[in-house]
């Protein structure tokens, strides 16, 4: 894995730091897997049978490979932080970032399911590269995903993010998760659900739908919603983008395997 920089050399403040050994008893982690919000796994931790758990991590087993999960919450502050709780304790191999992310290509819908090949952070113009093949998936797209640090929220921002970063979708997380991978000396990968299209706008200022603890709060998206003339209906279409997405990529990534409850 590579970092670069703006002028494309190797990042040269990037500290490859030891893998530590495993301190936990059930420490057998192949894969660490970060996702923002439960939400987005809720479909596939429901097809997994004995699952085991250990603070704020559950374990299980996935595509033929152990892994730990962590929430990590919105940003990619909590992602970097979340990857790096996952290294400390169980010294995976390789990281994942899983969850959701808008569409920047026209052709992508609700539930289409991207694994990166790339990860471009918009704040630092840094670009990690994502070991894409880390696990083969079928029915996916390839592309560039771009992070960033707010939600985009409409179609006019997400043509013109397309244009300046040639990518095909938009996170808040990756870039976190990637960093931290570096650091490590850690293969990373990137497999994101789209929840909104292209050319989907959503009139919501989501940096006031946070809650106390710096989650989203439904609630306070609810109230936002009302704020806007058709921001209900936009809320609506995001809700149902959301839950295709979720059964979507949990679909992906156990096919072939035997599931367990739906």
């Amino acid at each position: 894995m590579v970092l670069r920089t703006r002028d494309g050399a190797v990042g040269s403040e990037v500290n490859l730091l030891p893998i530590p050994e495993p301190i936990s008893r059930n420490a057998r982690a192949t894969i660490g897997l970060v996702a923002a919000f439960s939400w987005e796994v809720r479909p596939l931790l429901r097809r997994q049978n004995g699952m085991e758990h250990d603070g704020p991590f559950c374990s299980f087993s996935l595509r033929g490979e152990t892994v730990w999960l962590a929430i990590a919450g919105m940003g990619a502050e909590n992602s970097f932080r979340a990857a790096r709780n996952l290294l400390e304790r169980f010294a995976p191999r390789a990281l994942v970032t899983l969850g959701f992310a808008g569409g920047l290509l026209e052709s992508l819908n609700p539930g289409d399911v991207i694994v990166a090949d790339r990860v471009l952070d918009q704040e630092t113009r840094e670009r990690f590269d994502c070991d894409a093949d880390l696990w083969p998936l079928e029915g996916v797209q390839r592309g560039s995903l771009l992070s960033v640090t707010k939600v985009v929220a409409s179609a006019a921002e997400k043509r013109r993010l397309a244009r300046e970063w040639g990518a095909v979708a938009v996170d808040m997380e990756s870039a976190g998760v990637a960093r931290a991978a570096v650091e490590a000396g850690v293969p990373f990968c990137a497999i994101k659900s789209i929840t909104d299209s292209a050319g989907q706008s959503i009139p919501i200022d989501f940096a006031r739908c946070r809650s106390d603890h710096k989650r989203l709060s439904w609630l306070k998206m609810v109230g936002e919603g009302i704020r806007t003339p058709h921001g209900i209906r936009d809320l609506w279409m995001l809700a149902r983008g959301a839950r295709i997405a979720a059964r979507s990529l949990a679909a992906t990534l156990c096919s072939g395997e035997s599931r367990g409850k739906r």
